[in-house]
């Protein structure tokens, strides 16, 4: 069932970024070997709301507790990093961390003070008490870790799995020589990085082909319902509907990594701030450079061996002209067999059975995916002709459905619902529970059998009862006239 871009946003199905869509997929397909159901919950073990009955449900209905996760080191995810501790520290089921990364200023060499050092070890704890090891994005965060005193026994550094959604061979083999004014490229923004602003201005202007994958939720409230944000510091950045990317219909939002990948193979070349618009690039075989703004993006890039230019290194005057040339992905590609291998070996460490094991290998997940109806690439909603008109369409029949029922999706809810196939009870259970079904079947044989004697008896009353009145008198009578004859012969 394909999810509309509205509910997407209202329902919060990406929690805040598309990129989010990526790993968790991965992850999801490489895990999908015969035999075993993977159940998403909907991030709810994050979010407000958890409770001890949800704990209860995920020990008794589910045999492992896989978390993929991104930059969640940081202050802005405190809150949730705490509520997962609690349904973690409640667990009696084996619980895997994949790819958790820390988040730091590229200039913040100290990291004094770190106001959630505590959260990360108590987070940090639970989750090895019930695991191997916790799989972490790249050596600047296992190196956070060992000043927590988490060391190399506690942490193994696998990489982000989105990378590996595609398998272990190298995905870039081609690359155009030049770019010109007609080049097809693809730009990814984190609309807080102050230094994108003049190169997106400058691109925007220099490039007519080019394309804005944006992926906040607020990006796509914007393209969605034409709202800007409460304040716009610099106009240059693609944030607020009077942007000339927005106007001209220049922007593209994933809701599917499927859709996002596919869309971006039409493209000679791709750049940008956002890791997971790097690596879908990469997945759609084009070519990208990733602008590396802080700590979580630049271990990826140097533990996958992304090309990469520092944000402090950029100017107005950088072209994707000058990055495509700096483009080389000939150690990317050399490592993704080895890096790939790393990370199979740890879910192999952690008890994680995944497709790429001799016997598991599986296409169920592709192929199911291969016929899902997937919702298309958002278009801003005041975009020209066709496209802008299936938008309005779109918002349209979304606020048909009226205010009470919108209210009714509210963003970040809880959800108990867990659709899954419930897990096969122990074999004594099963002994136990046909026992006491034996019992009952002979108790209710028991009350059968005396209740047809009841109805034997009342049918043997109702037969005699089943005969006129005219023979019924008549055998009165006879009865009667042998009683007068016997006592007359007695007096005789």
């Amino acid at each position: 069932m394909s999810v509309s871009a509205e509910a997407v946003l209202t329902r919060s199905v990406i929690a805040t970024n598309a990129g989010n869509l990526l790993f968790g997929q991965s992850v999801h397909r490489m895990l999908s070997v015969p035999g075993t159901e993977i159940v998403p919950n909907n991030y709810n073990t994050g979010r407000e709301g958890i409770d001890e009955k949800l704990i209860r449900r995920i020990n008794s209905e589910f045999d492992h507790f896989v978390i993929p996760l991104a930059n969640a080191f940081r202050p802005s995810f405190q809150a949730n990093l705490q509520r997962l501790t609690r349904v973690i520290s409640g667990l009696d089921i084996p619980v895997t961390v994949v790819g958790v990364g820390s988040q730091h200023e590229l200039s913040d060499a100290t990291r004094q003070n770190d106001p959630i050092a505590d959260d990360v070890k108590a987070f940090m704890k639970a989750v090895l008490d019930r695991s191997a090891s916790v799989g972490v994005r790249g050596e600047l965060t296992a190196e956070y870790l060992a000043g927590l005193g988490f060391d190399e026994r506690h942490v193994d550094v696998i990489g982000c799995p989105s990378i590996f959604l595609r398998g272990r061979n190298p995905a870039v083999s081609v690359k155009p020589t030049s770019l010109d004014s007609d080049s097809r490229i693809a730009m990814s923004v984190s609309p807080y990085v102050k230094q994108m602003a003049a190169v997106v201005e400058r691109h925007t202007n220099r490039y007519p082909n080019l394309i804005y994958i944006p992926q906040n939720d607020t990006d796509l409230l914007t393209m969605l319902w034409g709202e800007n944000p409460a304040t716009i510091p610099d106009k240059r950045r693609p944030i607020h509907i009077d942007h000339p990317l927005y106007t001209a219909d220049r922007m593209r939002f994933p809701l599917d990594p499927r859709t996002w990948i596919d869309f971006l193979q039409d493209f000679e070349f791709s750049f940008g701030t956002r890791i997971h618009g790097t690596i879908s690039s990469i997945l759609a075989g084009t070519p990208a450079m990733l602008l590396a703004h802080d700590s979580r993006t630049q271990e990826l890039a140097d533990y996958h061996a992304i090309p990469y230019k520092r944000i402090y290194d950029v100017s107005a005057t950088t072209d994707a002209a000058d990055l495509l040339a700096e483009c080389d992905y000939s150690r990317f590609n050399a490592r993704l067999p080895e890096t790939f291998d790393r990370f199979t070996a740890f879910l192999e460490k952690n008890d994680l059975a995944h497709i790429y094991q001799p016997g598991n290998e599986s296409t169920e997940f592709d192929d199911k995916l291969a016929a899902a109806d997937l919702p298309p690439m958002v278009h801003p909603v005041l975009a020209p002709g066709a496209p802008g008109r299936r938008e309005v369409m779109s918002r349209l029949r979304w606020l048909r459905q009226g205010k009470a029922i919108d209210a009714k999706r509210t963003k970040f809810a809880f959800k108990y619902d867990l659709p899954h196939t419930p897990k096969s009870p122990p074999p004594s259970a099963i002994e136990k529970k046909i026992s006491s079904l034996e019992k009952e079947l002979k108790e209710a044989r028991s009350q059968l059998a005396a209740q047809a004697k009841i109805l034997d008896r009342q049918a043997t009353a109702l037969k005699r009862l089943d005969v006129s009145l005219f023979v019924r008198g008549r055998r009165w009578a006879n009865r009667m006239g042998r009683k007068v004859t016997n006592r007359a012969a007695r007096s005789r």
